[in-house]
């Protein structure tokens, strides 16, 4: 039997090679490419023909969703798993609007990763628990009548989310962010992202405004 060929596409070189090397000792698999953004990806994927292609959504040049698209336009028979820090529903939506076959977050343990490459390598789909949970409650909400916009409950907000927040209302960098909270730069900015989308806002000003109006107001005296 064949090995499974994969191709890697992250932008993170130290998480993308750690991947890979783990990835290389699983019997039956092969690395045959890495992509570190979304064009180079697209065109290793026409060169190389892999298996399987592993693809971050936060990509330079095309990012993971416009690359994915392009793939399938070039190759419909493709099969991609998206692997992300991104687990908003307009991120999962998006992805699998775009074709691809799985998601898994980047959390997730290596066994994890494997079993979802094995998965769709063999024509199926895979999704974390986290992102089935999610398409589920999409799917339940097809067809009801769509509720009026209101604000998302601060209730919603991880404890960890709920820091970064405040320290991004503080004007917080980052970097700063993730000296005080000893995590990195990159975690920061993906909690910023996950951040903007849950609470249905576009920028940072934007989230700057809700911790205000929901948390910094309230801690006043009156």
């Amino acid at each position: 039997m064949s090995n499974t060929r994969i191709l890697l596409a992250d932008d993170h070189l130290m998480f993308r090679t750690g991947v890979a090397t783990l990835l290389a000792k699983e019997e039956g698999f092969e690395i045959v490419g890495e992509a570190k953004e979304g064009n180079e990806a697209v065109r290793m994927t026409c060169q190389l023909r892999p298996d399987v292609v592993v693809m971050d959504i936060h990509l330079p040049i095309f990012d993971g969703i416009a690359a994915t698209r392009k793939i399938l336009a070039e190759f419909p028979d493709a099969k991609i798993l998206a692997l992300t820090s991104f687990e908003t529903e307009d991120y999962v939506v998006n992805m699998l609007r775009a074709g691809a076959k799985g998601y898994v977050l980047k959390e997730a343990p290596i066994d994890e990763l494997v079993l979802a490459i094995k998965t769709i390598a063999n024509g199926s789909s895979y999704f974390a628990k986290e992102i089935s949970v999610k398409i589920m409650a999409m799917l339940e909400n097809v067809g009801r009548p769509s509720a009026s916009k209101e604000p998302v409950e601060k209730s919603s907000l991880t404890e960890r989310e709920l820091e970064i927040l405040e320290h991004i209302a503080a004007e917080l960098t980052n970097k700063e962010i993730a000296g005080i909270l000893y995590i990195s730069p990159r975690t920061v900015e993906t909690h910023r992202r996950n951040l903007i989308q849950k609470l249905k806002v576009k920028n940072t000003a934007g989230l700057m405004r809700f911790y205000h109006n929901n948390f910094k107001n309230k801690e006043e005296p009156n």
